[in-house]
């Protein structure tokens, strides 16, 4: 093998271990603190009609090392339509869990076929969840009579 090959395969190597430890370290690094941590299990798209009820309900876990309180709220938002739930305080101690719960209708204006997105908002942060409320017609049509001649 030539010194040209050895030094690349070198350096490939160093930069491969490099990558390594920069990765275990940041997956691995410890916690600091109160650390908010969520428990999403499902996802899904929910189709309600315009001023139809909803429940959204979240799991909160205290990943962090010492007591927490975070400030929290939900939304739904969209293109067409924005619901917000109202807010809510969370006090949790090392590696506890507790689920808040909102209630809140999809605007009576929200209009058919349009969708919006779970968002939970704590302490100047926010994640985007998978759930998403599509929002489908509130007019059913029927056949009440005909008539052949």
């Amino acid at each position: 093998m030539g010194i040209k090959k050895k030094t690349t395969l070198t350096a490939a190597i160093i930069i491969l271990a490099l990558i390594a430890t920069l990765s275990i370290t940041y997956l691995f690094k410890p916690s600091k603190g109160a650390s908010l941590d969520f428990d999403v299990l499902c996802s899904g798209t929910v189709d309600k009609k315009p001023g139809e009820s909803f429940t959204v309900k979240i799991t909160f876990k205290n990943k962090g090392t010492t007591e927490g309180t975070w400030n929290t709220t939900v939304t739904f938002e969209g293109d067409y339509w924005i619901w917000k739930g109202e807010k809510k305080e969370l006090a949790l101690e090392p590696d506890k869990k507790e689920t808040l719960r909102w209630e809140g209708n999809v605007p009576a204006n929200a209009e058919v076929d349009s969708i919006a997105r779970l968002i939970v908002y704590y302490d100047g942060d926010y994640v985007a969840l998978n759930w998403w409320i599509h929002v489908i017609s509130g007019a059913e049509l029927c056949v009440v009579d005909s008539k052949v001649s």
